[in-house]
């Protein structure tokens, strides 16, 4: 075995972990949270990592991009990524330099056997979880704003990003903290590794985390789910799923959401 790998056992087995060796993950965009999940996923033992995103990096993403780096600046943030890993021993890894579409996205994904959604465009989460469907390839989704951020595990057939995010076209650009973008991420990339495995995971439910009233929820995606009222707070667009505890400074009460975005 890997040395690299040899503190992984005891959480996951040796035979689990030849198992990831032999897998092949897609990570779409990798901005925030891809950059977390490529990461984590890199450090696990994943044996091949997808990387798509059309973007590159620039000095705005510093605070919540961990490959934003003086390296990296002014690059393709897929390729950036790809070459510091390669560069480093990693693992295999591919790169596109990409927008996700209707068009592309099955030919992108094909021969993968996750994929992670860390898009930051409704749009194209939905090509994305169509095409997944398609593969039959299950999908790991996140977005995160400000604080607060969720994950859902998807399986062919079903119709998750409709109960998350309703009849929304577009997506705001929120304010997000670097350590919200890494728990979420963190969380996809656990998502990820767990489908690969064949444990139980949030299928038919979504984490909610609050890192600001910290609080983490499980919650049933269910067609009750609608009944959340869209709020505006910060020009993000959230929707409320509970109050959280009393602030002891203000002795306010902090808004645990549901996030509709993601960077």
């Amino acid at each position: 075995m890997d040395v690299r790998f040899k503190r992984n056992l005891g959480a996951i087995t040796p035979e689990e972990q030849a198992t990831l060796l032999k897998k092949t993950v897609f990570i779409a965009g990798c901005g925030g949270l891809g950059g977390f999940v490529a990461e984590m996923l890199s450090r696990i033992g994943i044996g091949k990592l997808v990387l798509c995103d059309y973007d590159k990096f620039e000095d705005s993403n510093y605070n919540r991009q961990v490959f934003c780096i003086g390296r990296t600046m002014g690059k393709n943030k897929a390729e950036g990524i790809a070459e510091l890993f390669e560069e480093d021993g990693r693992c295999e890894v591919e790169a596109h330099a990409e927008r996700i579409n209707a068009v592309n996205a099955h030919a992108l994904i094909a021969g993968c056997d996750v994929v992670v959604d860390a898009l930051d465009n409704i749009r194209a989460r939905y090509d994305l979880q169509h095409a997944c469907k398609k593969a039959g390839i299950p999908m790991i989704t996140g977005g995160v704003s400000h604080w607060h951020g969720h994950v859902s595990t998807i399986y062919p057939g079903d119709d998750t990003l409709k109960k998350i995010y309703g009849d929304a076209k577009e997506e705001n650009k929120p304010s997000v903290v670097c350590f919200a973008a890494g728990v979420i991420g963190c969380n996809q990339a656990a998502e990820a590794v767990k489908v690969l495995l064949g444990r139980p995971g949030l299928r038919g439910r979504l984490l909610i985390v609050d890192l600001n009233g910290m609080m983490a929820r499980a919650l049933p995606l269910v067609e009750q789910n609608k009944k959340f009222v869209n709020v505006k707070r910060a020009g993000a667009r959230k929707r409320r799923f509970g109050r959280g505890r009393r602030n002891e400074r203000n002795n306010a009460e902090t808004e645990t959401v549901i996030v509709e975005t993601d960077t």
